[in-house]
């Protein structure tokens, strides 16, 4: 999405504007044509016969922009994606823990912030913009690398956002369903756009945790009442689901089969071919920034 009048604030983390979005698409609708997430399944599994050179376009977690700004753009190539929710976050309507985190960093910038927990602190460079980046992309991948149970993860993350929402006295939370960057889609727009054959909608887990951080217990948990939480919301069967992260392991994906769920998407690089396996399908992230041919070398290489 551009940043444009009205917004407040920007993430650091880059994002996809629809122009961007909208000039790949139609370089892409050139070489080939674009499908939905049944039929794609139904290639892979053999039940319809492999159509060459088809692209799924998918997005994850939920956020309201999607639909707003991503949806319009799809449209006017007949594509029809597929977006990976986390109920938690549209039952509650808060923020994503590193929009939350993001949000509280800029409104502390103009020096070194210092944050304690739990006997450790935190460190981060908010003399700059560019800066603050940096560290906090540092941050996040130490945090990825380091824990092993990311209901951990979630209280590191909850105690800095309140530390740093305290002293600036500004948070997320406040903004966020009126804010184009980090707001969540409802269920309500959701049934719309799936009564209205616009989108699909699949599950992202109950609170977007990683499922090799995960106990057997609370791996089922987030896939069963995701699973029924959008079944009940949206009125249709959800039977596809994507790994937060694109973090899975064996536990993971024979629990996704046991769950009833027909395929999963990892983040893994490459195509997909008749004969892999539908747990853990590979994708390709959007080729922002690049030309014509390097995204057709991408594709095909």
């Amino acid at each position: 999405m551009a940043k444009h009048e009205g917004v407040i604030w920007e993430p650091l983390r880059s994002q996809l504007c629809p122009a961007e979005l909208e000039r790949i698409l139609r370089l892409l609708s050139d070489y080939y044509h674009f499908i939905s997430i049944e039929q794609c399944i139904d290639m892979l599994d053999g039940k319809i016969p492999m159509q060459e050179h088809s692209l799924l376009i998918t997005f994850d977690d939920g956020y309201r922009n999607n639909i707003d700004y991503a949806l319009p753009v799809c449209e006017r190539f007949n594509i029809k994606p597929v977006l990976f929710v986390s109920t938690c976050h549209i039952d509650s309507s808060q923020p994503f823990w590193f929009d939350r985190l993001d949000y509280a960093l800029q409104q502390n910038m103009g020096g070194q912030i210092s944050l304690g927990h739990d006997g450790r602190v935190y460190n981060f460079d908010g003399s700059s913009r560019e800066k603050l980046t940096v560290s906090y992309q540092n941050f996040r991948n130490h945090c990825k690398q380091t824990f092993d149970d990311d209901n951990q993860i979630n209280k590191l993350f909850s105690a800095l956002c309140e530390e740093l929402e305290k002293r600036s006295s500004k948070a997320l939370s406040d903004i966020c369903k009126d804010d184009d960057w980090s707001a969540i889609a409802t269920w309500p727009q959701l049934r719309d756009c799936v009564k209205n054959n616009r989108l699909d909608i699949a599950s992202h887990t109950v609170n977007h945790w990683r499922l090799d951080r995960l106990s057997e217990e609370l791996i089922t948990s987030q896939l069963v009442n995701s699973k029924n939480r959008i079944e009940q919301e949206i009125g249709t069967q959800c039977c596809y689901f994507c790994y937060p992260n694109g973090s899975y392991n064996e536990m993971a994906v024979n629990l996704i089969k046991q769950t009833g769920y027909r395929a999963a998407f990892s983040t893994d690089v490459g195509l997909c071919q008749y004969g892999d396996d539908l747990m853990t399908l590979k994708r390709f992230s959007f080729p922002v920034g690049r030309e014509k041919f390097e995204i057709i070398y991408l594709l095909t290489s």
